[in-house]
């Protein structure tokens, strides 16, 4: 209930104040969470030191950057409901919208490969509103208050959401309707991904957006939500990537081919914008049971 409370004093202060008041509290706020939640600080400084390769002092500057992005995020997502099609049309720069299309027209479904960087959110938000048919499988919250809230966040402007509990076969048959299905890459919440060398370390991926490309003949399009400036973000399809089987290679190996560009196009966002990459646990920690390839 604690939790809760505070979420929805974040939605109200987020709504009431203006755009920039709201983004300078959530700063202050963020730079008292970076002070007081040292565990965290120290996985966010890990995570970049292994990103970057720079020392603790600029990982540490890194960090506090990364916290203020999340308040950022947060007051996004707190102001969503309130967003328009007109503020989605002057806050967002889509760049590679042809990618998208140009899958739908050849009467395919498509996967919409991101990760937890940027505001991934509002990317998915920002497609129903442009006109997509999209669905965005999400992790469910422990507390049923909380989880309610983020749904309706979410599904207010026409974003249909998937629990990842419930997610195998509604999966399925979004993209086998011809509709966008967006998954997140980068964290492995089913604890049955493939060990993958990422940014040249062992890290858990997911392996579901290659076995459901697999399944439905759906190309897999990156698509990455990113802050350019203050205000401003703008909206990232990469060309899409196309799962065949091929004569001689078996699934697992299709999956771990497939798996490496994915990783290699998380690579490259994930390098361009390290302060928005949005993790606050030790991320090279694969689970034990995790698939290695």
């Amino acid at each position: 209930m604690f939790f809760y409370i505070l979420y929805r004093i974040g939605y109200f202060l987020a709504n009431i104040l203006p755009l920039k008041l709201a983004y300078s509290l959530a700063k202050r706020a963020a730079d008292v969470q970076y002070f007081f939640s040292t565990k965290d600080r120290a996985s966010v400084a890990q995570n970049l030191g292994i990103i970057t390769k720079k020392d603790d002092r600029e990982c540490q500057k890194l960090a506090r950057r990364v916290f203020r992005n999340f308040g950022l995020y947060l007051v996004d997502f707190f102001r969503m409901s309130n967003l328009s099609v007109e503020d989605v049309k002057k806050r967002i720069k889509v760049e590679g919208i042809e990618n998208v299309d140009g899958v739908l027209k050849r009467d395919k479904g498509g996967i919409i490969l991101t990760c937890h960087i940027g505001n991934w959110e509002m990317g998915g938000v920002a497609m129903a509103m442009l006109g997509y048919d999209i669905s965005a499988v999400v992790l469910n919250h422990k507390h049923k208050n909380i989880n309610d809230f983020f749904i309706k966040q979410r599904e207010e402007k026409g974003l249909k959401v998937i629990p990842i509990d419930y997610s195998m076969k509604r999966c399925i048959s979004v993209l086998r309707k011809k509709g966008l299905l967006a998954l997140v890459g980068d964290r492995d919440f089913t604890n049955n991904g493939i060990v993958m060398d990422f940014f040249g370390m062992p890290a858990s991926i997911p392996k579901g957006p290659a076995m459901f490309s697999l399944k439905t003949n759906s190309p897999i399009i990156p698509g990455m939500l990113v802050r350019r400036n203050s205000f401003n973000y703008k909206l990232i399809f990469d060309t899409p990537i196309e799962l065949k089987e091929t004569p001689g290679m078996d699934k697992d190996e299709i999956i771990k081919d497939a798996s490496k560009k994915f990783v290699s196009v998380m690579e490259k966002n994930i390098s361009a914008y390290p302060d928005q990459w949005l993790i606050f646990r030790k991320f090279w920690e694969a689970p034990v049971d995790a698939l290695v390839l």
